[in-house]
């Protein structure tokens, strides 16, 4: 997945020249929280809602003239954060995410050939996340740890496709802290992954179910509508 599967491509901008005031009531009549800082269509800055809250007189002080002024005088060039932090549409969805999270940072003004042309923020991140691990009805979610090496996740995978016959509809694994084992997430579509659980565990994989180190739980039964007492009655 790259980022401009799940980039916002039409940006709210402000300039160096916006008022805090201004760029206040565009973060609020959105609901968003970053705004990329454009000067003759180059990208200069990145200021944010907390940035514009930390710079606006306080509430108790409403009423000292010289503060309200401030408001209105204010500009978004004093408060923004120069030389922000980019990507580009075919940045992997996953270097992103490894970007923000080392600059901690919530969100990447996304540029092609110098031009801003999206913004992928932390709310992009876990709507992407939700979909590779998505849980589509009905759906059992595992666990399986398995050693980070070439075709153990292709087995893993065959045992539960080919011989299970068993869709998944989401996974991802990822290396643990050593780098010699991985854990994978796989989202099944069935109620009952005890079967294939069993025959995991029989070729040497730790498994669980819906987490490692928990204990697997009751199969849930699918509910089944009683038969109407008046199905075959005679019409009156």
């Amino acid at each position: 997945m790259l980022v401009r599967a799940r980039m916002t491509p039409d940006v709210l901008t402000a300039t160096p020249g916006t008022t805090i005031a201004e760029a206040l009531n565009v973060t609020r009549a959105h609901r968003i929280r970053h705004l990329p800082v454009l000067e003759d269509e180059r990208l200069v800055g990145l200021v944010t809602e907390r940035d514009l809250r930390l710079a606006m007189p306080p509430i108790w002080a409403e009423q000292r003239d010289e503060l309200k002024r401030a408001l209105h005088t204010r500009t978004v060039g004093e408060v923004m954060v120069r030389g922000p932090v980019t990507a580009t549409p075919d940045t992997p969805i996953e270097e992103a995410a490894r970007l923000m999270y080392d600059n901690r940072i919530g969100s990447l003004p996304i540029l092609e050939e110098d031009r801003l042309v999206g913004i992928l923020t932390e709310t992009d991140l876990l709507r992407a996340l939700a979909e590779l691990l998505c849980a589509t009805p009905p759906s059992s979610r595992i666990e399986i740890r398995l050693p980070n090496k070439p075709g153990e996740l292709a087995r893993v995978v065959r045992l539960i496709g080919i011989e299970y016959r068993v869709n998944i509809t989401g996974m991802i694994a990822t290396p643990t802290k050593t780098g010699e084992d991985c854990t994978a997430i796989v989202q099944l579509q069935t109620l009952n992954p005890r079967p294939i659980i069993d025959a995991l565990r029989k070729l040497g994989y730790p498994v669980g179910w819906p987490a490692l180190g928990q204990d697997d739980p009751a199969p849930v039964e699918p509910v089944l509508a009683a038969p109407s007492p008046y199905v075959g009655a005679a019409e009156v």
